[in-house]
């Protein structure tokens, strides 16, 4: 009886050694799409933007940031008067000074 309980954890350490291998070889997938370490990347075709450039690109960004903060601003105040939403000012976090509960 002593020779089965042997057995049964040979097998079990054969299976967990089969295991640990085939997580190593998964590893080692060659579908990786990882570059190469000493790959170097493509140079850019194009060359860096012109201060003029740069300042038309900047001007952009601010006017798409702004009119989607008008355009939230817009459905949050639309969701607060339909009444789907709370209002900002009846949040569930004390205002700064306000005594607290007793």
């Amino acid at each position: 009886m002593h020779d089965r309980g042997f057995a049964g954890t040979r097998i079990l350490a054969g299976l967990a050694s089969a295991a640990a291998v085939a997580v190593l070889l998964a590893a080692c997938s060659p579908g990786a799409d990882y570059p190469a370490i000493l790959d170097k990347p493509v140079p850019r075709a194009d060359q860096p933007l012109s201060p003029d450039q740069v300042k038309q690109a900047t001007t952009s960004l601010e006017n798409d940031r702004s009119q989607l903060n008008t355009q939230a601003q817009a459905a949050q105040s639309e969701a607060v008067a339909s009444g789907m939403a709370p209002s900002a000012t009846t949040g569930t976090t004390p205002s700064a000074g306000a005594a607290p509960k007793p």
